[in-house]
């Protein structure tokens, strides 16, 4: 693995776990902007623990398909973890909870296409990604060599929605945490007020 691609991984963790917190506090509405790129949360089955692991992605969206970018090529993750179990959810920044089953797009001309749709809607993560890169106007030869490693390319991966998903462990489960600072930030500041020398109006 390059150092650079490392470094990129690193960063990455630490931009998702931050964006993570914000989509649990309610406020994934704010992931859909040209600036930040237009983010969903995909839910994945580890495929080692089992467990439920959740990732912020950027997405292109088509009818009852939603289409994501695994940016690490074949070694990504959470393509990982849907290859062993393609089952997953999605989380929309319009407030859709969704059950989605995930396939890889096979069709050169059409993962073409839609890498180049996925980084058009990425923000400043196609600007890290692909430094001096245009997806709206880059040759297609040039979107085909994209990638990690010249000899991995993007994949893409496209997720069947279904039904909606309701239920604890979802976004804005974290909600609860705004009124409680609120009210605590209201109490300490009452018991400023009443401290001597707190200047009075």
């Amino acid at each position: 693995m390059r150092i650079e691609e490392i470094r990129l991984r690193a960063a990455f963790r630490v931009l998702n776990r931050n964006m993570l917190v914000l989509w649990r506090l309610g406020l994934g509405w704010q992931m859909a902007n040209p600036a930040s790129g237009y983010i969903m949360v995909l839910a994945t089955t580890g495929r080692r623990s089992g467990e439920r692991r959740l990732v912020p992605l950027n997405f292109a969206e088509q009818g009852d398909h939603i289409y994501c970018l695994a940016g690490f090529g074949k070694g990504t993750h959470w393509l990982l973890n849907l290859q062993a179990d393609p089952e997953c959810e999605v989380w929309l920044p319009d407030g859709r909870r969704l059950n989605g089953r995930a396939k890889l797009v096979t069709s050169e001309p059409q993962r073409i296409e839609l890498v180049r749709q996925v980084l058009k809607r990425s923000g400043f993560a196609a600007k890290l990604a692909e430094p001096g890169v245009d997806p709206s106007s880059a040759p297609d030869d040039v979107i085909a060599g994209l990638g990690p490693q010249p000899d991995s390319p993007y994949e893409i991966v496209e997720i069947k929605v279904g039904d909606a998903v309701f239920g604890p462990g979802g976004p804005g489960d974290l909600k609860w945490v705004w009124p409680t600072v609120g009210f605590g930030a209201a109490v300490g500041w009452l018991i400023l007020r009443r401290r001597p020398g707190y200047p009075k109006n």
